[in-house]
């Protein structure tokens, strides 16, 4: 079989199907290991970022799995639970709350906070317009290149063969079943495909007729050079009224904002970006107006209207596999995506979670653009 994508995803579909005993698998990647958007994140395993008690579960299990990578995989990842601390304004304390309250009911250490508590904490943090708080202990930043290459390495020592520098181009199907795929090093023989291409799973599906509904959304990271005002200690900042956060990242910061539809998938950092993002510091965080500015990028995230991945099989081709649409959580939610592809694959079902949430169809009929071009108007009137 081949997997088109060596990104977390695709690494972790490898790794899973060998584990049942599926090796002879193609990872076919055009660029190196998490070249794409796996190497563009905040890369954070947190339990706090769950908005849904679905996605609670699933986070629950993967952290738990990461807890045992390393002895699984002989791979560390690098992981420091720093915390994470999410901070609400009036148009959104109420669903900050509710989600606070969802967690603590699913036994993840959760507090909530008044403003005055994040101000005693947190000293440098501007709490006037904030309505309350929520902290969890147990979140932090991890290695997704050890995360990956912990994968990958374990695979092809069971026999999964990677072939980087090469870029898939087709799809062959024959009486509406897949029988390989074309790429530009030519062709390769598979009755099965898994389309793990993160932000250009789009298109892979095109070449099949398909339209994935996934909306890829951009969004920019800056990193500062050294800031000893701000100590290393700090947690995982997010003001999720204006959809910007803020970590330790070495001697000095990394920030992040924005979820814009894209089109584009090579997007390069923008100074504008820049300065919006460092005026929603500065209101934050005063402090940060000193900080100096060493670097930023900025990544695509495939997105879906419900903030669910799309993954399983298609009713339109037989032979394919979609593992895509796991937006700003594929590094999170890697051991899942990979643990349910490949018992897919395996078995034809599932048995650590049911697929059905998951699959393509729940976006029958909806104008996915339509509704993803709304969501974000809105977003923007309430910030």
């Amino acid at each position: 079989m081949v997997i088109i994508g060596a990104g977390v995803i695709g690494c972790s579909t490898a790794y899973h199907l060998a584990r049942m005993g599926i090796t002879d698998v193609v990872i076919v990647e055009m660029e190196q290991v998490g070249a794409g958007t796996s190497s563009k994140s905040a890369s954070m395993l947190s339990l706090q970022f769950c908005g849904a008690e679905l996605v609670a579960r699933m986070t629950r299990y993967c952290y738990d799995r990461y807890m045992q990578f390393e002895e699984e995989l002989g791979t560390p990842i690098d992981f420091t639970p720093i915390g994470w601390l999410s901070l609400a304004t009036e148009e959104t304390a109420d669903h900050l709350r509710q989600t606070a309250e969802m967690l603590q009911s699913l036994d993840i250490e959760t507090e909530i906070l008044t403003p005055e508590e994040i101000a005693y904490r947190y000293p440098a943090i501007r709490v006037d317009d904030l309505v309350l708080g929520t902290w969890g202990p147990g979140d932090g930043p991890l290695d997704p290149h050890m995360v990956m290459w912990g994968y990958v390495g374990r695979a092809r020592e069971m026999g999964v063969r990677l072939r980087q520098g090469v870029r898939a181009t087709g799809i062959r199907v024959v009486g509406g079943r897949v029988v390989g795929v074309e790429t530009d090093a030519g062709f390769v023989a598979t009755g099965t495909v898994v389309n793990a291409g993160g932000p250009w799973a789009i298109e892979i599906g095109r070449w099949l007729g398909l339209e994935i509904p996934i909306i890829n959304a951009a969004r920019s990271i800056l990193v500062t050079g050294p800031f000893p005002d701000i100590p290393s200690d700090w947690p995982f900042v997010e003001d999720v009224t204006v959809e910007w956060y803020v970590r330790p990242e070495g001697p000095g910061l990394l920030m992040g904002m924005g979820v814009t539809p894209t089109d584009q998938l090579d997007i390069p950092f923008r100074m504008e970006v820049a300065y919006e993002m460092i005026d929603t510091a500065v209101h934050r965080v005063p402090v940060l107006e000193h900080a100096p500015f060493m670097t930023g990028w900025t990544g695509v995230r495939p997105m879906t209207l419900d903030d669910l991945p799309i993954l399983g099989p298609v009713h339109e081709v037989e032979g394919v596999v979609l593992n895509c649409g796991w937006g700003g959580t594929g590094i999170i939610h890697a051991p899942l995506a990979g643990q349910l592809a490949a018992e897919y694959v395996a078995q034809g079902r599932t048995q650590t979670l049911d697929l059905h949430p998951f699959r393509m169809e729940r976006f029958a009929g909806v104008n996915v653009r339509e509704v993803a071009d709304l969501r974000v108007h809105s977003r923007q009137a309430g910030a």
